[in-house]
């Protein structure tokens, strides 16, 4: 039979485009196809281009809790990986065993994870260096995980601002880290905008310089993007896997037939194609997760510099298993950056001006990312003339673990000099970063979609490599394990190839 690839890469983003570049990397021919389109390094940041009118993030309008909605949704090649704040944090070993701290809270079936730290561990290693991963290995970093050899990228140097946070909260027993980025301090701007943005410099590692620097040195990696696919299909006649994919400038259609598939268009995207395709599993779509934020804003009596510096360089994991009152897991706490004025405006348009200019100047921001419960009612959906739904409520048990993480972040401010903490309890669901769940992998089939390789168990053809294989959410940002898990699943497709 015939091939056109020995791979085809459904999606570009921190899993697809890392996937892909292992197998190109092997000697396989390897090709991505994108929906979105891709940046241009050297262009310079527009706050009003980017975070309103949305133009890198996914044009798709979303059915969300029953309202149109444009979501934050990465829309270019490297998906999230080229807007994120470049966090790559590695998890604790305990996060791969959620019915130690959840109990009947969770089906029995996700108690263990079917593979365990160590299984992603050289993983986790090997896109530290890919991607040039800044931190100091000194830190303690409690019951998370870091590199044993150290990270192999210089650390920015430390906002003023964040070394009285470290030092103020050291002296009251805590143990503040320098967060792990993937940042090159050689090219990094310093920008207050850097969430949410494409980096100007490309000093913010994303997995589309992964794809970049293989076709740089004549790898047969075929990128194509602002294609749409359609579905996946079974050939008439030969009975093998194909994919159809409509041009997005053209129009134009064309089907391809490849060895193997990888899915990573993402939690929301990927269930929704095999949904079109046909594939139907109790659990697919179901169980979308994305981290309940504990946000809270400290105010100082003088500017700190944070809204024009990049500033997101702390973490805390002191409450990462709860505290001795309240033994509940919550997720790891990380200073953020100020948002930008527009932003500022659009999320606090009942401020006048001149107070948002006030307190842009003195605040600083920290988020506790509490790990929300996976529950079959949240989910995605495909609509009746094929639009994605997307249905989503936290949990009261998310909710009050929320509210028991926030005092902890203001005390940790007011340590710094905060004089006044706020901690907003509104929930964004036009934010979605750190999707995951829809198509978690497991050892049975009637729990689970994907096999414990992530092989989808409906089609031994596909496998799945973006956030939806994740059966919890873990107390840190996904985007490491998302690109360790999909290095992990291309060794094993290399080795059937």
């Amino acid at each position: 039979m015939d091939y056109d690839f020995d791979v085809i890469v459904v999606g570009g983003g921190a899993g697809g485009a890392t996937f892909a570049y292992a197998c190109a990397q092997a000697g396989k021919s390897v090709l991505v196809l994108e929906r979105g389109g891709r940046h241009t390094v050297g262009t310079p940041h527009d706050e009003k281009a980017a975070l309103i009118d949305k133009r890198p993030y996914d044009d798709r309008e979303v059915e969300v809790n029953g309202k149109a909605k444009r979501l934050y949704m990465g829309g270019i090649l490297g998906g999230g990986s080229s807007l994120y704040g470049a966090a790559l944090i590695r998890p604790s070993e305990e996060d791969f065993y959620p019915g130690r701290y959840y109990g009947k809270r969770i089906p029995k079936s996700i108690w263990d994870w079917p593979i365990s730290y160590a299984d992603l561990e050289p993983h986790y290693t090997e896109v530290e260096r890919l991607l040039g991963v800044a931190g100091c290995g000194d830190d303690d970093f409690g019951p998370l995980q870091k590199p044993a050899a150290g990270f192999p990228g210089e650390p920015l140097p430390l906002h003023p601002i964040n070394e009285r946070l470290i030092s103020a909260n050291r002296r009251r027993g805590l143990r503040p880290f320098q967060l792990p980025l993937a940042i090159d301090s050689s090219r990094c701007l310093r920008c207050s905008l850097c969430a949410g943005l494409p980096c100007p410099t490309g000093a913010r590692g994303s997995s589309a310089q992964l794809l970049d620097s293989a076709q740089a040195r004549g790898l047969a990696l075929t990128v194509q993007t602002r294609v749409e696919v359609e579905k996946l299909a079974r050939e008439p006649g030969t009975g093998a896997t194909v994919v159809d994919v409509i041009d997005r400038n053209t129009g134009n259609r064309r089907r391809y037939r490849a060895r193997r598939y990888a899915l990573a268009a993402g939690a929301f995207a990927s269930p929704l194609l095999l949904m079109r395709s046909g594939v139907e599993h109790s659990q697919l779509g179901r169980n979308y997760m994305m981290h309940i934020c504990a946000l809270v804003a400290g105010v100082y009596p003088k500017e700190t510099d944070a809204e024009s510096s990049f500033v997101k360089q702390v973490g805390f994991s002191d409450f990462y298993f709860g505290t001795k009152r309240y033994r509940h897991k919550m997720g790891l706490v990380q200073s953020l950056g100020v948002p930008g004025p527009l932003m500022t405006a659009k999320v606090s348009p009942f401020l006048p001006a001149p107070v948002r200019k006030f307190l842009r100047e003195r605040i600083l921001l920290m988020a506790g990312l509490i790990e929300d419960l996976p529950n079959p009612a949240n989910r995605v959906g495909l609509e009746s003339d094929g639009r994605g739904s997307l249905t989503h409520r936290y949990a009261r048990y998310d909710r009050v673990r929320r509210k028991r993480l926030a005092p902890h972040i203001a005390r940790i401010l007011k340590r710094s000099g905060a004089i006044y903490c706020v901690a907003p309890r509104y929930s964004s669901h036009e934010h979605v970063a750190h999707q995951c769940g829809t198509m978690r992998f497991g050892k049975d089939p009637a729990h689970a979609v994907l096999d414990p390789d992530c092989r989808l168990f409906a089609n031994p053809d596909v496998f799945a490599v973006d956030g939806g294989f994740m059966p919890t959410s873990l107390g840190v940002g996904p985007g490491l394990t998302i690109m360790a898990n999909s290095l992990r699943v291309a060794s094993k497709v290399v080795a059937e190839l």
